[in-house]
């Protein structure tokens, strides 16, 4: 899979994730962090090179974050605070997905690395 294609996925899915996890997938508890984190190491594992799998991660993260702090604000807030409040705040998103990713990436090369003899 290219870069680009594994990118627009990636995103695709957090956008997807984060929608979900906003309203119905665990009623936006802590629950949701078992899922995003499953996505996140999976990117690590799949992605062809380490640069995809950072991009596609970041983009995953911060998707994510920003779209599920979105519809999980039930708040009567206007509607430009709430997008404002997602959007920043959904940078921390990214952070937490490329760390898993590239943890992900070294456990896996190390396990390689032991089977080859």
């Amino acid at each position: 899979m290219n870069r680009t294609l594994t990118v627009v996925v990636s995103g695709a899915v957090g956008i997807g994730l984060g929608a979900l996890s906003g309203r119905i997938l665990f009623g936006g508890s802590a629950w949701n962090l078992i899922p995003w984190a499953i996505v996140a190491i999976a990117i690590g594992l799949l992605a062809t090179d380490r640069l995809t799998a950072l991009l596609a991660s970041g983009v995953y993260g911060y998707l994510l974050c920003a779209v599920f702090l979105y519809t999980a604000n039930a708040s009567n807030t206007p509607q430009a605070q709430r997008i404002l409040f997602a959007l920043v705040l959904g940078l921390v998103g990214p952070v937490c997905s490329i760390v898993l990713t590239l943890l992900a990436r070294v456990i896996s090369r190390q396990l390689v690395r032991r089977r080859e003899p």
